[in-house]
């Protein structure tokens, strides 16, 4: 997935956890379950234990420009979002409907994905949807993404986004996603990543709502999805390759903010989680 070296970890040669030398990193942008930190978490290769890594030089919110852009791909206005739902679960599914119209809905609302133009960000459109027949496996790594992708794009069931979209991929109940032997559910709530670094492709990963420690706002399985999604599309979208676009030291724009969570709605009525603004030294919240 995304590999380098980041001013976090380039000097770490040893994995801390089992003391194997460390060749690379996989940086990918994760929201966490609310009693872990949420930021761009970094897997160590080839043994894929996650490292900690310390926060440098976070500020307190009001105290300014604390983004920092470090030259990566960013999106621009056009790009595409896709929705992939994978697995016979969704079938005939009404939740598609609703999903689809939240994806729409967070790009349209202008003061929550249109502010972003700050951060030279445009506003993308959602392109369409599938529902992929054949069920996934019961645990999707990391690793199974990138075939899938390829294999959804050769038989032409996807369309091959390249550097111009993303994926949203949607896990049917029951299975669980892992990152290194970081559970969904239990030690994060969904990703984002890109398969090829700066060239893509890019897409983001939406378990199955979790039942606790991914809404803080309400009981609801779907609320619990349009937090995590809105999230994850802000972060792809300022930092499409993991660690190499608008960065606030080791967190994302959106992991800031997680941390003095505040429940926030679009006029459309969706949860969303809020997102750093370095032109007004503060998180967003709605108009």
């Amino acid at each position: 997935m995304s590999k380098g070296r980041c001013d976090q970890c380039e000097s770490i040669d040893t994995c801390p956890v089992c003391g194997s030398r460390v060749e690379t990193f996989n940086h990918v942008g994760v929201r966490a379950v609310t009693s872990k930190s949420s930021t761009i978490w970094h897997y160590a290769v080839p043994c894929l234990h996650r490292v900690e890594i310390q926060q440098f030089g976070a500020k307190k919110q009001g105290t300014g420009k604390l983004a920092v852009y470090n030259g990566g791909p960013l999106w621009k206005a056009g790009y595409q979002w896709f929705n992939v739902f994978w697995g016979s679960y969704w079938n005939g599914n009404a939740d598609i409907g609703r999903i689809n119209g939240a994806t729409a809905d967070f790009e349209a609302a202008k003061s929550y994905s249109g502010g972003l133009s700050e951060y030279n960000v445009g506003i993308g459109l959602l392109g369409g949807s599938v529902v992929i027949p054949t069920d996934s496996p019961a645990t999707v790594s990391e690793s199974d993404i990138d075939p899938a992708i390829s294999s959804w794009i050769a038989s032409k069931q996807i369309p091959n986004l390249g550097l111009i979209g993303a994926y949203n991929i949607f896990l049917a109940p029951g299975v669980t996603a892992t990152l290194g032997s970081d559970k969904s559910c239990v030690t994060f709530c969904d990703y984002h990543d890109s398969i090829n670094g700066n060239e893509g492709p890019f897409f983001t990963l939406e378990p199955f709502p979790c039942q606790s420690g991914c809404n803080q706002c309400s009981g609801s399985s779907f609320d619990t999805l349009t937090q995590g999604l809105s999230e994850e599309m802000v972060e792809l979208k300022t930092d499409m390759n993991p660690g190499t676009g608008w960065v606030i030291s080791n967190e994302e724009i959106c992991d800031y903010c997680d941390a003095n969570f505040v429940c926030n709605k679009i006029s459309t009525g969706e949860y969303v989680n809020a997102w750093y603004s370095n032109k007004n030294g503060k998180c967003w919240v709605p108009k």
